[in-house]
């Protein structure tokens, strides 16, 4: 069983496969929330870096975006994806049901 961080980089990547398949769906309505997102992320001048970055990636063209976000594994994508503005893009079932799928199953791990 992969450890934590290759799981959680793992369920990372498929809650953004998701993600970019509903920008490919309706590219105003998710590029839209994202912009939105990172006007209320604004206030925080800790994640200012972010906030530059999706900026700037929010200007290309969506099959760009939808590489960052699904198929690129490059530390760079990795970080972004941690600050992803697309908040809301995905339901909150379609995002349950993938922490369901890499969760830890508590009864295989050692109690010590």
């Amino acid at each position: 069983m992969p450890d934590s961080v290759d799981r959680r980089r793992a369920r990372s990547r498929e809650l953004h496969r998701t993600v970019a398949a509903r920008i490919l769906q309706d590219p105003e309505r998710a590029l839209s929330l994202a912009h939105q997102y990172l006007a209320r992320m604004a206030q925080d001048r800790h994640v200012r870096y972010y906030i530059e970055e999706w900026t700037r990636w929010l200007e290309r063209p969506v099959p760009e975006i939808c590489h960052l976000l699904a198929d690129d594994n490059s530390e760079y994508a990795e970080a972004l994806r941690r600050m992803s503005p697309f908040l809301g893009v995905i339901t909150q079932a379609e995002r349950d049901a993938i922490y369901r799928r890499y969760a830890v199953d508590r009864r295989e791990s050692p109690s010590r």
